[in-house]
């Protein structure tokens, strides 16, 4: 009995053993294999492979396009509902009408958000410049607005010229009736646009990023490859 226990507890030993260098060879031959993919991907560029970075383009192209059609094939209610509502609304702008003042207001307004979302957007993404609007563009509007504010005592600066200049209002306001709210008030259309724009800013890299992780792409990164070794090394203690 003790020499058949002493066998099993041998041959559980081997076994493990065997299966740890298996792991191990396994581990090894993966990781070979993802660094000549990545060599392969890295001499996959324009100006070496022209033919075939071309070729790649236009199949990536033309499956997007694909999965596209077949999306909005499956959403072709919703797909309806906003070509009849752009209908509509191309409809209300071109024609004459007393609606034109509302028509023109909100195209004015929308032209306003669509100028500080893009500036939030070139605040995050910088283009390679590091580019931070807010102290070039936001941050200036909302002092220029706070000093004429406190000045005329008031925020119901006349509109136009306002943005583009600052004058007092004509009616009459008492001295110190300006609060701190008021000017918040004034500016929160701006500042909120161009928040919405830094996170709209964030967004392409983040879907990058995912679109990498999920074709199996790992980015050549020494800390995300050290975060990828600390998750095995959990994953095997567990």
């Amino acid at each position: 009995m003790a020499e058949n226990g002493t066998d099993c507890d041998q041959r559980r030993i081997r076994m493990s053993k065997e299966q740890h260098n298996g792991n191990f060879t396994d581990s090894s031959m993966l990781s070979e294999r993802k660094r000549r993919e990545r060599e392969e991907r890295l001499n996959i560029v324009l100006w070496k492979k022209p033919l075939v970075t071309l070729q790649y383009f236009c199949l990536e192209t033309l499956i997007n396009l694909k999965e596209w059609t077949i999306k909005l094939w499956h959403r072709r209610g919703v797909l309806v509902c906003v070509l009849l509502a752009l209908a509509v609304l191309t409809a209300l702008y071109y024609i004459e009408g007393s609606h034109q003042q509302y028509v023109r207001y909100m195209e004015k307004k929308f032209f306003w958000c669509a100028y500080w979302v893009g500036l939030g957007i070139l605040s995050s993404v910088g283009l390679g410049t590091g580019l931070h609007t807010f102290l070039l563009y936001l941050g200036p509007h909302i002092a220029s607005v706070t000093l004429a504010a406190y000045e005329c005592n008031s925020v119901n600066f006349p509109e136009p010229p306002y943005p583009d200049q600052i004058i007092c209002p004509d009616e009459e306001t008492t001295e110190g009736s300006i609060s701190l709210w008021a000017i918040i008030s004034k500016v929160r259309l701006e500042a909120c646009m161009w928040g919405a724009g830094t996170a709209i800013g964030e967004l392409p890299p983040y879907f990058m990023a995912r679109a990498a992780r999920l074709s199996g792409a790992e980015p050549d990164d020494e800390e995300y490859q050290e975060f990828e070794e600390m998750l095995e090394h959990a994953e095997t203690a567990q």
